[in-house]
């Protein structure tokens, strides 16, 4: 089967053929605005001027004739509106004149897809990194699961801001990258993670005043990709221990970067994970990958009609079935962590949990242990101040900060995740947590990433959280909101009916936690401007 993919979703006009087997060929071309950025209405217009071209030029590349092929397939969304028309446009006019099926396609599946096409990895763990997606994808219960994400703009788009104000044109990455081989020093950046998920904004304001303060473009960029790209790996890693995907696959247009692709390198050597990285010339917006997506959405039972060939500015990834791949969550390490090594052992005659902060290679190295002993000082504190708020949590025995290491009592029981997969009745357990919740949240305090893999059930059925390093005290509305949304996208990673047992969440959480219209409100902010991509 042949398919032929048109991507519009951005600056790049494209089009790609495929086979089951094979890129055919790949034709694309891209806007260019003299004034830096994307302008999507004169973006559009070249689309229009270049649609044709392309498409002659992919058929000649794969010496395929129109006739020849079996599908059409179309950069449905997320994306500028204006441009994704044109795409839209150009595929309906194909398949109507030649009387081909039409298939609508997400456009980071295509970049997952082309990915896993080009490498072979079979069901990987996914960064996704572009100018307007930064996202951990993972295919669970029958679909790729956006396990964490940027909380406002993408990497890209910041490296571009950046880039720009430096005087560089768009795109910005590469000048970003060429000044970073030539920084030396590590200026102090926001370093933002809150569970699986990461912020860019303040990092861009800093870097920016930098800039204005007379510090060196290098030593600027340099520190940006250090600090930006520490955080997408430790994010990745987090997502590697949730799922035990035994692969690690890199795709968007930030992926071309050679730092970054080190360090996926680096951290696949140490975590036994098999990295793949997309191929550079695939990295960036192309038509080849939405051929490719169309095709497996096809073969699986998938077709657009005309009259619901609409676009979709925010088309999610998650909205789509995949049924093509058979992957599925494994079985959990309880020995690691994405910065910790867990050991169960005797402390003074009483069972034990032994963690230790692990060095990461991938950072570098004063960085890493700054930021190992933030998160062991933070950790240590968090936990003091919930038992003092009646919040369950284990006992500290002992805490060596020249190890990193913190030694807990052991409570025997399971990880919430792995509850969620258990027959037990879920509803119950569910309304403790969100009582939990309620009280620690009560008192003020945040955890920071409150995910099913940081709640333990005991034998008693007790609630505890573990690991707040990530946590605040003294937090505000939105700190709190921030937990509810982690806890919800945790819950839609492992079960079907996520939404209905978060319901059963807030009616507990509202018990103990008082009032909490603020703490929704906040919430559905922080939903409308995540789930955008």
């Amino acid at each position: 089967m042949i398919a032929l993919g048109i991507e519009g979703t951005a600056h790049t006009i494209s089009c790609g053929i495929v086979d089951d087997n094979r890129i055919l060929g790949n034709a694309s071309s891209t806007y260019e605005n003299p004034n830096g950025g994307i302008h999507p209405r004169e973006a559009a217009i070249h689309h229009a001027d270049n649609v044709s071209k392309v498409i002659r030029l992919a058929l000649e590349k794969s010496k395929v004739r129109m006739d020849e092929i079996d599908l059409v397939a179309f950069s449905r969304g997320p994306g500028l509106g204006p441009c994704l028309r044109i795409a839209a446009t150009a595929a309906r006019t194909i398949a109507i004149r030649y009387g081909k099926p039409l298939v609508g396609v997400n456009h980071p599946l295509g970049h997952v897809e082309i990915g896993r096409k080009i490498t072979g990895a079979r069901d990987p763990m996914m960064l996704y990194v572009s100018g307007g997606n930064t996202q951990i994808i993972a295919h669970v219960n029958g679909r790729y699961r956006v396990m964490g994400e940027t909380m406002d703009i993408g990497l890209g788009n910041m490296l571009d801001k950046l880039a720009r104000d430096m005087g560089y044109p768009f795109p910005g990455g590469p000048a970003i990258e060429g000044l970073a081989r030539e920084g030396k020093r590590l200026l102090d950046l926001p370093y933002s993670v809150k569970g699986m998920d990461t912020s860019f904004s303040g990092m861009y304001t800093s870097a920016k005043r930098y800039l204005q303060d007379g510090k060196s473009p290098e030593d600027i960029s340099f520190s940006v990709q250090e600090t930006a790209f520490s955080m997408l790996v430790e994010v990745l890693e987090r997502g590697f221990y949730q799922t035990e995907k035994d692969e690690i696959l890199l795709a968007g247009g930030v992926a071309r970067n050679e730092r970054l692709r080190g360090m996926i390198s680096s951290l696949s050597e140490e975590i036994g994970a098999t990295p793949y990285l997309t191929a550079s010339e695939y990295c960036m917006d192309n038509g080849a990958m939405i051929a490719q997506a169309g095709l497996l959405m096809y073969r699986s039972g998938f077709k657009t009609n005309i009259e619901t060939s609409t676009i979709d500015q925010r088309f999610r990834i998650d909205e789509v079935e995949v049924p093509w791949i058979a992957g599925s969550v494994k079985g959990f390490r309880r020995d690691m962590g994405a910065e910790s090594r867990i050991e169960r052992g005797i402390y003074h005659g009483r069972q034990a949990i032994f963690k230790q902060r692990i060095p990461k290679a991938y950072r570098d190295q004063g960085f890493d242990e700054k930021i190992r002993f933030q998160r062991l000082k933070n950790e240590a504190s968090l936990i003091l101040h919930m038992k003092d708020a009646g919040v369950g949590v284990p006992l500290i025995y002992d805490i060596i900060p020249e190890e990193f290491l913190i030694i807990y009592e052991f409570i025997k029981g399971n990880l919430f995740r792995e509850h969620l997969f258990s027959n037990i009745k879920t509803e119950e357990v569910i309304d403790s947590i969100g009582l939990m919740a309620g009280k620690m949240h009560a008192a003020g305090i945040t955890h920071g990433d409150l995910a099913a893999g940081n709640i333990i059930i005991s034998s008693e059925n007790k609630i505890y959280f573990i690991d707040p390093s990530l946590g605040k005290i003294d937090s505000r509305p939105d700190d709190k909101a921030a937990d509810l949304y982690l806890f919800k996208e945790s819950l839609r990673v492992y079960r079907t009916d996520a939404d209905d047992l978060f319901g059963i969440f807030l009616k507990g959480y509202s018990d103990t936690a008082g009032n909490i219209n603020e703490v929704l409100e906040s919430l559905g902010d922080i939903e409308k401007r995540r789930r955008y991509v």
